[in-house]
């Protein structure tokens, strides 16, 4: 859709950047233009997702769960309000759409749209007026505008930052549940946040990571941070790599053998289950092979398209926050110390880093003893340390010298 925009589109990327406003383009097509009606393309889903906006993925479909936005038209000097239709129509699988009421006063097909958010608005930028677009290069009204937004966005990191400093003068909390999950469950517990199954940014658009400084003194520093879950999208299922590769062994503490697969896997060489990961740049695909006898079979992959949206969705602004751990009358309790704040990863580099095993995937699954499945996702991990490799140079707050 983007190839149809009638100016160059890499023009505007720099200023965006600069300004730090998270963006979404559209391009009306000619056909979508005279049907009022819009794809609510991946990046625009993304935007409204990150913004706390509105999320597609939990909408309906039908024109009865139509959600409306109020929204803006950017003219050179001034706002014209609108409204924007966001819904999922009972055809076509339920593709998402967009509309804007009086669209075709605003703009004319093939026209490069940009679309911010502020406020819970829509804004709406027309990049193919000439007036429009010398209003922002100039450094005008909608220049401004974009500083606004981006202005937005810094506050609710300070609105974050400051509630865990909080959090940080509390002191010792003591974990809400046990084992390894309780350093992030405890920190969004702090900070109000219901735990749900929803893969969109935890605080207002922004990721919360937290994981252990220390472990009862004892260092945790070579801990990997989930980067973002996803199974493959192509070949074995997750189930059926479990089924196929996993080893029936007895977990420590237990007396009960199961079939397992607990294993990282990466590009340099194979693990325990003879499985090792290959980056395929030809076909921008991340596989899975099992190597056996100096021969590496095909058993999964995915699409690296999807993994770059999944870091960009996951990780557009995130908190990497640390915490001090100690152990007292035999129950886990937490000091959250340090941040690392991160934004707009540079999803270019992750096959890269991937060949370069900078990237592991953790496959963590097993059967119960009764035969229930059970799996802890196809996790993406990367080193604390190696963070500023993917997400640019971060933010460090010390939160023990505020």
């Amino acid at each position: 859709m983007l190839a149809m925009s009638d100016i160059n589109i890499e023009q505007f990327f720099p200023v965006f950047a600069s300004t730090g406003t998270p963006v979404a383009f559209l391009v009306p097509t000619p056909t979508g233009y005279q049907k009022s009606i819009m794809d609510a393309t991946c990046p625009v889903r993304e935007l409204f997702k990150n913004s706390n906006l509105h999320d597609y993925e939990y909408q309906y479909q039908g024109p009865e769960a139509k959600a409306r936005i109020e929204s803006y038209f950017v003219h050179f000097d001034h706002l014209e309000e609108t409204s924007a239709s966001l819904y999922r129509p009972k055809t076509k699988k339920g593709d998402p759409r967009i509309w804007f009421d009086n669209l075709r006063r605003y703009c004319q097909p093939c026209n490069l749209l940009a679309l911010i958010v502020i406020n819970h608005c829509i804004y709406v930028i027309n990049l193919s007026n000439p007036l429009v677009s010398s209003s922002l290069w100039n450094h005008g009204y909608v220049y401004d505008l974009l500083l606004e937004s981006a202005y937005k966005e810094r506050l609710i990191a300070t609105e974050l930052l400051n509630k865990i400093q909080a959090i940080h003068n509390q002191g010792f909390i003591p974990s809400i549940t046990f084992g390894d999950p309780g350093v992030g469950d405890t920190l969004e517990h702090a900070l109000g946040i219901e735990r749900n199954n929803s893969k969109a940014p935890d605080y207002k658009g922004i990721e919360l990571k937290a994981t252990r400084l220390t472990r009862n003194g004892s260092s945790r520093q070579t801990t990997r941070s989930t980067l973002f879950t996803r199974v493959p999208d192509e070949g074995m299922s997750y189930r059926e790599i479990v089924d196929h590769f996993g080893k029936v062994q007895t977990p420590r503490g237990s007396t009960l053998a199961r079939l397992q697969l607990y294993e990282t896997l990466r590009v340099s060489r194979p693990n325990a289950y003879d499985l090792i990961l290959e980056v395929d740049n030809n076909n921008d695909k991340l596989k899975i092979l099992h190597q056996k006898n100096h021969a590496r079979h095909y058993v999964s992959a995915w699409r690296l398209q999807n993994l770059r949206q999944a870091l960009l969705t996951k990780h557009h602004e995130t908190f990497w926050v640390k915490a001090l751990s100690k152990t007292i009358n035999g129950w886990e309790y937490f000091r959250y110390d340090k941040i690392l704040h991160t934004k707009n990863p540079n999803a270019s580099l992750l096959a890269p880093l991937l060949e370069a095993d900078k990237i592991t995937v953790d496959l963590a699954a097993h059967y119960k003893p009764d035969g229930k499945w059970r799996d802890h996702g196809v996790l993406f991990k990367m080193l604390p340390q190696d963070l500023s490799l993917l997400l640019g140079e971060p933010i460090e707050y010390d939160l023990t010298k505020f």
